[in-house]
C-alpha cells in the first residue's frame, strides 16, 4: 500500500531525473506528489535529506535485485556480471545524484563501498566454487571492477550517450572476466545485457 513517504520518494526521484539535484525544488516534488510542504516536511527534513532517502532506497532495491539474481543464476561471476547492468538500468536517478550532486558525496562513498563489498563476496563465492584462475587477488579486483563500471557510467553520461552504456560495459567485461575466470566458466558466461528483468 502506498504512503505519503512513498509518493514523496517516487515524486523527489522524478523530479531530480527531470530537473537535476540543484535545480529541482521543494515545490515541485509536492506538486509532483500532490501534498503540501507541511507534509513533506513531516517526513524529510530538507531536500538534501529527500535525495538521500531516495538513494537508500535505490540501494535497497539494488539488494533485492542481487537476491534476485542468486536465486536465477549458479554462477555467482553470472551474478556479478547481470549486477553491472542492473546499476544502469534500474537505477538512472541514482547515478546521476551519487556521481553528478556534490552534496551526495557522502552516500556516494557509502554506496560504492556497498557495490565493491558485494563484488567482493560474488568472488569469493566464484572461487569457491573453483571458478576462477590461481592467484587472484580478490579484493584488488573487487575494487577494480567497481571502478571501471562507474567509469563506464560517468563517461556515458559526461558524453550525452547513456543509451550505449551497455556496450562499454559488456566491452569491460570481455576484457576482465578472460583475466579471472577458468576458460571453460568464462566461455558459458552471457556478458552481454540480460534480455528482461530477473524475476
Amino acid at each position: 500500500m502506498s504512503t505519503t513517504r512513498d509518493s514523496l520518494l517516487a515524486a523527489a526521484a522524478t523530479a531530480f531525473d527531470q530537473n537535476g539535484y540543484v535545480r529541482a525544488t521543494i515545490d515541485d516534488v509536492c506538486d509532483l506528489a500532490g501534498v503540501t510542504k507541511g507534509a513533506l516536511y513531516g517526513h524529510f527534513s530538507s531536500k538534501k535529506a529527500l535525495a538521500v532517502a531516495v538513494l537508500d532506497r535505490q540501494a535497497q532495491e539494488w539488494v533485492r535485485t542481487r537476491e534476485q539474481l542468486q536465486q536465477t543464476h549458479r554462477s555467482p561471476l553470472q551474478v556479478m556480471v547481470d549486477l553491472g547492468y542492473a546499476v544502469h538500468r534500474d537505477h538512472l536517478v541514482a547515478q546521476r545524484l551519487l556521481f553528478q550532486s556534490p552534496i551526495c558525496d557522502d552516500v556516494a562513498d557509502r554506496q560504492i563501498a556497498q557495490w565493491t563489498w558485494t563484488n567482493h563476496e560474488l568472488l569469493r563465492a566464484a572461487a569457491f566454487r573453483g571458478e576462477l584462475l590461481d592467484g587472484i587477488d580478490l579484493g584488488g579486483c573487487a575494487e577494480a571492477m567497481v571502478a571501471a563500471l562507474v567509469g563506464a557510467h560517468l563517461v556515458s553520461m559526461a558524453i550525452g550517450d547513456a543509451d550505449h552504456v551497455n556496450a562499454r560495459i559488456a566491452g569491460m567485461w570481455r576484457a576482465w572476466l578472460p583475466t579471472l575466470a577458468r576458460p571453460e566458466v568464462c566461455a558459458a558466461l552471457r556478458l552481454a545485457a540480460p534480455r528482461v528483468r530477473p524475476r
